[in-house]
């Protein structure tokens, strides 16, 4: 059974990114169908079929599946296919927890260096967030959080935590629609807000710790499960 809004996340996510290339595009369209778990944990696909499922070029898809197979979300097995990475309950709050050292930090930063343009992405999308979580949307809501993280990287003015967190991010977003799916989501998209409100605050410590409190928050829902 489909979750609400899991049908509408990749026109979501391409018509919001009209400007990007084929290769970012590619890269998002296959990661959301990793996320959302269209492309199902531990299956072994062709290109092919990956190509004929985003609808993107042979040359952009390859590429992409390269990053992803960087980041850990699939397995690239010459003559064989593409695997599609196993889920597996124990790795969810490992995937969690050096987001609680990370996270802050690229907070910490974000408030102060984040422009009035950066707030105002930062605002928007966290209430878009909310939004989300209020009508049940999953996959709108892991949009939302992916529009965040990357709003909250692009003003930290730090190259190199993104390129560590990006990963851990996509695979938490995974692990929370795996596991949770439309539960929680109205707690955790306010757990987002008083983070998001603390960057645009503009006080680093207060962005950090509220950024900690959103990860131990997320940390204790990786170990229910």
């Amino acid at each position: 059974m489909l979750l609400p809004g899991r049908r509408n996340f990749m026109s979501t996510v391409l018509n919001t990114q009209p400007s990007l290339p084929q290769l970012r595009n590619a890269y998002l369209a296959i990661e959301a169908k990793i996320v959302l778990l269209e492309f199902r944990p531990g299956a072994m696909l062709t290109e092919k079929t990956i190509i004929e499922a985003v609808g993107f070029g042979r040359t952009p898809v390859r590429e992409a599946l390269q990053r992803l197979h960087l980041e850990g979300l699939v397995e690239i097995h010459p003559r064989l296919g593409i695997k599609i990475a196993e889920i597996r309950p124990e790795d969810y709050p490992r995937a969690i927890e050096p987001r609680l050292t990370l996270e802050p930090l690229l907070a910490r930063s974000a408030a102060r260096y984040a422009g009035p343009h950066d707030r105002e992405i930062i605002t928007a999308s966290a209430q878009r967030m909310v939004d989300a979580a209020q009508r049940n949307d999953v996959s709108a809501f892991l949009w939302e959080d992916k529009v965040l993280d990357a709003a909250i990287s692009s003003a930290a003015a730090n190259s190199f935590l993104p390129r560590a967190l990006s990963p851990l991010e996509a695979h938490s977003r995974r692990f929370w629609y795996h596991y949770h799916g439309a539960d929680g989501v109205v707690e955790c998209a306010e757990h987002h807000v008083a983070a998001c409100k603390a960057i645009v605050s503009g006080d680093p410590e207060r962005a950090s710790a509220a950024m900690r409190e959103l990860m131990e928050y997320l940390f204790v829902q990786s170990k229910r499960i």
